[in-house]
Formats: C-alpha cells, sequence, structure tokens
C-alpha cells in the first residue's frame, strides 16, 4: 500500500472514530440538555435556544478533534525503544483534508453569525422593545451596593424593599443603579443580565414566565456577576414569582 492509499485509509479510519465519538458525545448533550435548568422567561427561552444549539454543534467539533488526536497517538506511534520510523508516511499537510477544514470553517462561522448571532439578537430586541413600549409595564427600581440589594415600586408606592416579588406573564421594566461601584443584575432563570455602572441608569426588560421563588428553585434569585469586593459572593436577594392576583395582595399589603 503506498503512502497516498496510506492517507486515504486514514482518513477513513478517523471518519469512523468520529461517528463513534459523535455518538457518545450527542448523547452526553441530549442528557445535559434534558437537565437544563428552568427558563423562566421570555428571553431566557431565546438565549437557552442558542446556548442549546451551540452545545449539540460544539459537542460534534470536540468529537471531531479529541478523536483526531486519540486516533494519531495510536495509529502513527512507533513502538517503545524502537528506532525504525512510525507505521504510516506522515505528512505536514494534505491537501484535501486541510481544504475540507477550511470550508467547514467557514461555513460553520459564517452560519453561527446568522443563527444564533444575528436571529437571536434580534428576537432578544424584539422582546425588550416590545416591553419597553408596553403601557401596562411593570416599573422596578433596582438599587445596588456594596453588597446588597434593594428594590422599590414607585407606582405602587413600595420602597427599599429586600426580596424581589413580581407577577408572572407580566413584562417588566428594571431601572438599574448603583451607589459604589459597577455591578451586574442577574437572574439565572430569566437567562439575561445587564452591568449597574455609577452615574449612569440602565434599563432592562424582562418578561418572567414561571410561577417560582428562591425558595424551591435557587435559579430564580438575583446574584451579583460583577467581582464588586469582598462581599461579591454573597451579593444575591431573593426573588418570588407569583400570580397577578398575588401580586395585586402583596403590593396592597406592602405600600405606604
Amino acid at each position: 500500500m503506498n503512502a497516498k492509499e496510506n492517507l486515504w485509509r486514514a482518513f477513513g479510519e478517523l471518519v469512523v472514530v468520529w461517528v463513534i465519538g459523535l455518538v457518545i458525545a450527542e448523547g452526553l448533550a441530549a442528557w445535559m440538555v434534558a437537565s437544563w435548568p428552568v427558563l423562566g422567561s421570555v428571553e431566557a427561552h431565546v438565549t437557552g435556544d442558542a446556548t442549546t444549539y451551540l452545545i449539540w454543534q460544539t459537542s460534534a467539533i470536540f468529537a471531531l478533534v479529541g478523536g483526531a488526536i486519540i486516533y494519531s497517538a495510536f495509529r502513527f506511534r512507533a513502538k517503545s525503544m524502537d528506532d525504525t520510523a512510525a507505521p504510516y508516511y506522515q505528512r505536514r499537510s494534505w491537501k484535501p483534508f486541510a481544504i475540507t477544514w477550511l470550508v467547514v470553517s467557514i461555513a460553520i462561522n459564517l452560519a453561527n453569525t446568522i443563527y444564533p448571532g444575528m436571529v437571536g439578537l434580534e428576537d432578544l430586541w424584539g422582546a425588550q422593545l416590545q416591553t419597553e413600549h408596553n403601557k401596562n409595564a411593570l416599573l422596578v427600581d433596582v438599587t445596588a451596593q456594596q453588597w446588597k440589594w434593594s428594590f422599590s415600586y414607585p407606582k405602587l408606592g413600595i420602597s427599599d424593599v429586600s426580596k424581589l416579588v413580581v407577577p408572572v406573564n407580566q413584562p417588566i421594566e428594571f431601572v438599574l443603579r448603583t451607589k459604589d461601584v459597577i455591578h451586574d443584575f442577574w437572574v439565572p432563570a430569566w437567562g439575561i443580565k445587564k452591568d449597574v455602572i455609577p452615574n449612569e441608569v440602565r434599563h432592562l426588560f424582562i418578561t418572567p414566565t414561571v410561577v417560582g421563588s428562591t425558595a424551591t428553585n435557587p435559579m430564580i434569585r438575583v446574584q451579583c456577576t460583577m467581582i464588586c469586593g469582598n462581599g461579591h459572593p454573597m451579593m444575591r436577594a431573593p426573588v418570588k414569582v407569583i400570580t397577578p392576583a398575588q401580586f395585586k395582595q402583596w403590593a396592597s399589603a406592602n405600600s405606604l
């Protein structure tokens, strides 16, 4: 068998290794996606779909690269303490493989630019604009400081509470401010976050879609994700997402 035939044979064997690795990697990815944390807002479904897509794709790429490394380590190695050459002729490059790799890499990057890149951003911006122009959106002022959160509902006469309580399926406009350093407002279940910057008022629009609380699901909590000092790891606040009727009762009980 000549050198060219050896290359094609090795390529075929690598394809087989990749298919086996692909089955294993995609199986693990399917298990991980099935165990995905709660997607608790309209925005979370957009970011969750994008992340799931990238997990499927990177699992296939990982199986290819990892499989090639493992395959090469075993297939082309010389025996221990053997001065003879490796069993197969090796080359620095092989044009068919190099061209295929280049074309596939370009195609993957272009595809990702369109989806989830442009498509995902358009969906997020559309949801944000829809909430921003919704006259019935709930207004919540969020104040961050080392190392706690406080919440106010100016239209409801509620101020400076330590727990974030919101109604399900209600568009919400969060007005974000900080009294000191940069913080970051994030509720993991809502799938989106925003920096809170000194001397700047920022806005985040979210529509929760799942009833729950920090007590029942730790993903439903406010968490700072910007390292802001010694107390940063503990800079969190409880969240409670309830029905509109329950929220109305809560607002009546807590308003001034």
